[in-house]
């Protein structure tokens, strides 16, 4: 029924939900000896047309899906889906076909209850398949006899799909602690070799690994592909480029980009950055997050994922990584002009603003509330010329440094922290061994604690001894990882004890190297607003946060 004022009677009208899993190339046959096959998108919907026009239903909407069923990956979640569901909840027509079950929600009952007992109370029919000898779907949600039957497979179809989930989490992460490389491709440079390895029980199996390119690159010099990415660590060091400049060279030499284009400063940053061409498994995207990060196992160890050596050393990736930010790195122009984009400034980030406890920019000749030009932002934006605040911080920190004891709380996160920036990634190695072994040390004191609470009496006895014996090989792993990989201890620090030591390096020290050393002695510098005409007077307007040691009274 349709008027000119009301359109088309929702009662009138099906939606058809056409869906097929992302078409891959099967590598194996079914018993039949046949490849799986599905039944195409069009091919259901032609089959979908056929059941309205047998039910008198005029169709509305075709939803049309084609991917992953899995509802834990973002990337597959089901959006026609959704929005054919969410038609028929609101009303917008009363049916809707789908070719199968298996081909609908999969978050269970509760999808399937909303539309057969929905709030307003309107009937709505959901529909699947076609049955030809009885001339009817092969479940109607109208018929009480399939209700049952269609909750019972939604929540089957639930079940079914977080298992597979669980399955393909354990599976890589079997793989990725293994050293096995688990992405579709192979950084630039690098390519997925098959290692044919051999299992507890004696069976082969083969492993993906990486190894180094050896295909040609494409440049006129015929270089290998391995070879051009090696280029990509080596500019920035011998040359002192930035990201850009080196993508720039890259472009002069004729090399053709990972996707056979130009080089852009992007895919450099990333290069550099990614952990793989030090021969190390990654992680990081898959997790949210933009760039590669270094895998650390349960015991805190890095993996290797390498089949013969890796494309670069780890100190030979850190050198790269610092010579793209060094003083001529990052924003360098075209024309090879020294250009430092860094923050430049001793104090930068340390300096805040009791008026709206904001961070202070270098502005001109002093540190300035970034508020300051924002009205009713910052009631009360503060502003210190730097030469007097510098001289005032060198100087309390010189006091500082005097009246500490090698043992304060100052002095060890100090040290902590100089570690962390002579020795960036062995620092990293150290935090991850610490936390596998917190979390090696909660395993064991849970294990104890469930046999003293009676967990393992009993016929249960049995299976303790082999627990503790696994707890106990990570927990020493683990104590050996930390203890390897502590850096802290082994790095010098005797210029903080000592005051002619650290009088002589702030001395001796460049003013990037001032910087380092304030940001690792300090947290927060606290200015507050002087008035015009008065000299400064550090004493009664700054307050200083040490690290390690709460805001000073």
């Amino acid at each position: 029924m349709t008027t000119p004022e009301t359109g088309p009677d929702p009662a009138d009208l099906i939606d058809l939900f056409c869906r097929k899993s992302k078409a891959v190339k099967s590598r194996g046959t079914t018993a039949a000896g046949r490849r799986k096959q599905e039944i195409s998108i069009a091919a259901q919907e032609t089959l979908g047309r056929k059941v309205a026009a047998l039910l008198g239903k005029q169709v509305r909407h075709v939803w049309k899906e084609v991917g992953s069923a899995s509802r834990f990956r973002k990337s597959g979640a089901r959006d026609e889906q959704s929005k054919a569901l969410t038609a028929l909840e609101k009303g917008d027509i009363h049916a809707l076909w789908c070719y199968r079950l298996d081909r609908w929600d999969r978050r269970g009952a509760g999808a399937i209850l909303r539309i057969i007992e929905p709030e307003d109370g309107v009937p709505r029919r959901l529909l699947f398949g076609w049955d030809e000898d009885t001339g009817r779907p092969v479940l109607d949600s109208t018929n009480k006899r399939d209700r049952g039957e269609l909750i019972r497979r939604a929540e089957e179809a639930r079940e079914e799909s977080e298992k597979l989930s669980e399955r393909v989490k354990d599976t890589k992460s079997h793989q990725r602690e293994n050293g096995e490389w688990i992405n579709a491709r192979a950084p630039y440079g690098l390519r997925v070799v098959l290692v044919t390895s051999t299992d507890d029980e004696g069976d082969e199996y083969d492993e993906r690994k990486l190894a180094v390119d050896s295909d040609d690159a494409g440049d006129p010099e015929g270089m290998t592909k391995g070879d051009a990415a090696r280029l990509v660590f080596t500019l920035p060091v011998s040359d002192g480029l930035s990201y850009g400049r080196t993508a720039h060279r890259m472009n002069e030499l004729g090399i053709p980009s990972p996707n056979d284009g130009l080089w852009l400063a992007v895919t450099v940053r990333d290069m550099i950055q990614n952990p793989a061409y030090a021969g190390w498994q990654t992680t990081g995207r898959e997790d949210g997050k933009q760039r590669r990060l270094t895998y650390y196992n349960p015991q805190g160890e890095r993996v290797s994922v390498m089949y013969g050596p890796p494309l670069v050393s780890d100190d030979e990736q850190e050198a790269a990584k610092r010579a793209v930010k060094g003083a001529d790195g990052s924003g360098v122009p075209l024309d090879g002009t020294p250009h430092d984009t860094r923050a430049k400034h001793r104090l930068t980030g340390l300096v805040k603003c009791p008026g709206c406890t904001g961070k202070c920019s270098r502005s001109a000749n002093g540190y300035r509330c970034w508020r300051s030009n924002v009205a009713g932002v910052c009631p009360a934006p503060t502003y210190v010329a730097a030469k007097g605040l510098e001289e005032y911080v060198a100087m309390r920190w010189a006091a500082k440094l005097a009246a500490s004891e090698p043992d304060d709380p100052f002095v060890l996160t100090v040290a902590d922290r100089w570690a962390a920036y002579t020795h960036p990634q062995a620092t990293e190695d150290e935090k991850y061994a610490k936390a596998a072994l917190r979390d090696a040390e909660d395993n064991m004191k849970r294990l104890l604690r469930d046999r003293q609470n009676g967990v393992y009496d009993g016929p249960a006895e049995q299976f303790f001894a082999p627990a503790l014996q696994e707890v106990r090989s990570t927990l020493q792993a683990a104590q050996e990882a930390a203890q390897a990989t502590k850096v802290s201890a082994t790095v010098d620090v005797g210029w903080l004890i000592d005051s002619s030591d650290h009088e002589d390096a702030w001395l001796r020290a460049s003013e990037e190297l001032k910087k380092a050393i304030m940001h690792a002695c300090i947290d927060e510098i606290w200015v507050t607003k002087g008035q015009r005409g008065k000299p400064f007077d550090g004493d009664a307007r700054v307050t200083i946060k040490w690290a390690g040691e709460d805001l000073e009274d």
